[in-house]
């Protein structure tokens, strides 16, 4: 049985990428999920406004406990972290994938993006990446990125009112996506303000979770 250590910054996501890592590795096949969650490192990224020191060390130190735990690979669930997480690769002797990392190369085929989030320290990270994967193909001259931070929406999901958040946060999203030919949600959590639409605009919302759990079970099932 292949195990993949999760490395989370919210408890929201621990269900859905568990759920989500189940339904890539394909019927049949098993695969063992250790959750690693650590909710200090957000909070204290916003409260700062920068990635401190404390937040690479207690990073580090998830991703070699995560090694412990005889996991083949490691995901880091975190938009805000993931180049962090990419550096971390120097440290452990397995792989790191960042969720977002599919999604991003996925954006950087288009034009005019869209990329929304509701903490701002997931802005930056998310559009540099994209940026970084336009670049790799070519593409960084004629790519549009279009950000927006939908203020005070983490803190309903944060507070169980599920129902305000999907309403506020599909409301933004609707609106920049009649900008932009696609929508980048930056964090794994809103993928679910979109889980009701219709197909068609569905489609053009680029989320992490699927992408990012598929590509980490293509990748254990070539082992």
């Amino acid at each position: 049985m292949k195990k993949i250590a999760v490395i989370h910054t919210t408890p929201v996501t621990i269900p859905t990428l568990k759920k989500l890592l189940a339904a890539a590795v394909g019927q049949g096949e098993a695969i063992e999920v250790v959750n690693l969650l650590d909710d200090s490192m957000l909070p204290e990224i916003n409260r700062e406004g920068r990635i401190t020191e404390g937040v690479k060390y207690r990073l580090n130190s998830l991703l070699l406990l995560a090694q412990t735990t005889g996991a083949d690979a490691i995901l880091c669930a975190c938009s805000s972290i993931g180049g962090l997480a990419e550096e971390g690769r120097a440290i452990v002797n397995i792989p790191v994938f960042r969720i977002d990392e599919p999604m991003a190369g996925l954006a950087a085929g288009y034009t005019r993006v869209g990329v929304a989030a509701t903490l701002q320290s997931t802005i930056f990270p998310t559009t540099a990446l994209i940026r970084r994967k336009a670049e790799e193909a070519g593409r960084a001259e004629t790519l549009v990125l279009n950000s927006l931070v939908i203020e005070n929406a983490g803190s309903l999901l944060a507070e169980g009112r599920e129902v305000e958040y999907d309403r506020m946060v599909g409301e933004k999203l609707k609106a920049l996506l009649a900008e932009n030919e696609v929508v980048v949600l930056a964090q794994a959590s809103m993928a679910r303000a979109v889980e009701n639409w219709p197909e068609e605009e569905k489609k053009r919302c680029l989320t992490s979770p699927v992408s990012g759990t598929e590509a980490v079970c293509a990748w254990l099932k070539q082992r």
